[in-house]
């Protein structure tokens, strides 16, 4: 399937299958015309626009998806697109999913920037790329510990001295004692595309951002 498409006419997009940027893609994509003919549980599916097909994986995956020319183009964040370090084309930003990636430390720490934070101390994250670049960037050599969700919780259980994570509205680091001092990067949901499929199929990637921007909240 996915090679015979990807080599077609028509376009195939990958989409977050759950998820905080499942709904809102799906609705952008409505307001473009494009809606699944199956359910959400289905991986693959045809849309109401004869030209274009549905993949749903995980949002982290779409990436890679995409850089292997599976789908043409993805929906995701533009912090995930950057964890990969994947080549491929930003198109637009799709104005949802806003959120920064943020350096975190318990309140009682005493610091309050992220230069401060001792050589060798443990920080834990979803994104290992980017928190190791970063703190490179600052000449500050960390060990990074990847952690698949709850990244909040390591200080206070003593696994970490800091954290980087995603924050929308600062709660949930409230809630576990923790404060940002600063900000790894900011991220919204992005229209990526495969390198090959720009140039093979531009005009119909053209006339569908220029749809999807127009729709951008």
């Amino acid at each position: 399937m996915s090679s015979e498409a990807a080599e077609g006419n028509r376009l195939i997009i990958a989409v977050p299958n759950k998820g905080r940027m499942r709904d809102p893609t799906v609705k952008v994509l409505d307001g473009a015309g494009i809606r699944p003919l199956e359910g959400e549980r289905v991986y693959f599916t045809k849309t109401t626009d004869p030209g274009v097909d549905l993949i749903s994986v995980r949002a982290a995956d779409i990436p890679v998806y995409v850089y292997y020319g599976i789908a043409d183009l993805g929906v995701t964040g533009r912090d995930i697109v950057a964890e990969t370090g994947l080549e491929v084309y930003e198109l637009a930003d799709l104005g949802f999913g806003r959120c920064d990636l943020v350096v975190a430390v318990r309140k009682d720490s005493g610091i309050s920037d992220p230069a401060e934070i001792p050589h060798g101390s443990k920080v834990a994250t979803e994104f290992p790329k980017v928190t190791t670049d970063y703190f490179n960037e600052l000449g500050t050599q960390v060990e990074t510990i990847t952690l698949r969700g709850a990244v909040e919780i390591a200080p206070t259980l003593g696994l970490a001295n800091a954290i980087v994570d995603i924050s929308s509205t600062g709660t949930t680091l409230e809630r576990n004692s923790l404060v940002a001092i600063g900000v790894v990067m900011s991220s919204s949901a992005r229209l990526i595309c495969n390198k090959i499929s720009y140039k093979t199929k531009y005009d119909k990637i053209e006339a569908l951002t220029e749809r999807l921007k127009g729709l951008r909240s």
